[in-house]
């Protein structure tokens, strides 16, 4: 009996190592990151890649804040993440584990305005749509300070901030920026809180079948339009800025149509678009 209670100990304490082995550790940043969804400052890609999830990450930290990039690895990843939304949880491994949240919601398809004859109102309305569409929005939970919605692109340096890359090239690359001061309070040290493990777990939300082409078509439908009042101030305006417009449509036109054949690939296979989740532990850097 006895030596059966000590090959049981064996067992878990060589699980518990096993696990212990499994902290990763995060990079120390000597210069702050800008949260603008380029992901430029990071230089490098990211560290870590979870490939059931086909996501690319990293987290890095430095005596403030710390930094976190999600990068879809492909065009249906992309497309679930910044259509379905998803979440990412810090949980601290401590004796009474603390838990805090950041939720990226499915966005609601505002769309460019249809073709008008007024074209000054059509301007003014493209423009006010543009930039109503260039926010995106998050609720957070947990966090010591910050409280309920936040919206993207934020500046203020002591609350999370986070931005969502439009770009062509890196689209779907989300950056977010949370001051230490939030999960730990005013005054910690950071050489004492470093030497707890947090586990960060992201959760991609399922883009259903029905959810899929409804977007589609909101996108289709909005971005032709666009697309169609755009040429055709670009013949109010004659000559060189004509030609101009033409091109930038059908330079739009292509995107769009690019666009929609790789949803409809998309959506031969669902099961791309299941839910997905995975997670990491990892320790802070003290800067040593």
């Amino acid at each position: 009996m006895k030596k059966i209670f000590q090959l049981i100990l064996v067992g878990i304490l060589s699980i518990q190592t096993g696990a212990f082995a499994q902290v990763s550790f995060s990079k120390w940043q000597t210069q702050p990151i800008v949260i603008d969804g380029d992901g430029s400052d990071w230089v490098t890609i990211p560290r870590f890649f979870n490939a059931s999830s086909n996501v690319k990450y990293e987290f890095r930290n430095d005596a403030e804040n710390l930094y976190i990039i999600i990068s879809p690895a492909d065009r249906n990843t992309q497309l679930q993440l910044s259509a379905a939304g998803f979440n990412i949880k810090l949980k601290l491994r401590t004796s009474t584990p603390e838990r805090f949240s950041i939720m990226f919601q499915a966005p609601k398809m505002g769309m460019m305005p249809p073709p008008q004859i007024n074209q000054d109102k059509l301007v003014e309305k493209t423009i006010l749509n543009s930039e109503s569409m260039s926010k995106d929005t998050a609720t957070v939970e947990g966090f010591l300070f910050t409280k309920g919605k936040i919206v993207s692109e934020n500046t203020d340096e002591k609350s999370i901030s986070f931005a969502h890359s439009k770009q062509a090239s890196n689209s779907g690359v989300y950056e977010i920026r949370i001051p230490l001061r939030e999960i730990y309070g005013n005054g910690f040290k950071l050489e004492t809180v470093s030497a707890t493990p947090v586990q960060l777990q992201v959760n991609i939300n399922e883009l259903s079948q029905k959810g899929m082409k409804k977007m589609t078509s909101r996108m289709a439908g909005g971005m032709h339009g666009g697309g169609r009042g755009m040429r055709g101030g670009g013949r109010g305006m004659g000559g060189d800025r004509e030609m101009e417009g033409g091109m930038h449509g059908e330079t739009e036109g292509r995107e769009d149509e690019e666009r929609s054949q790789m949803q409809a690939q998309g959506m031969g296979n669902m099961a791309a678009f299941e839910k997905k989740s995975f997670s990491i532990d990892f320790q802070l850097s003290n800067g040593k």
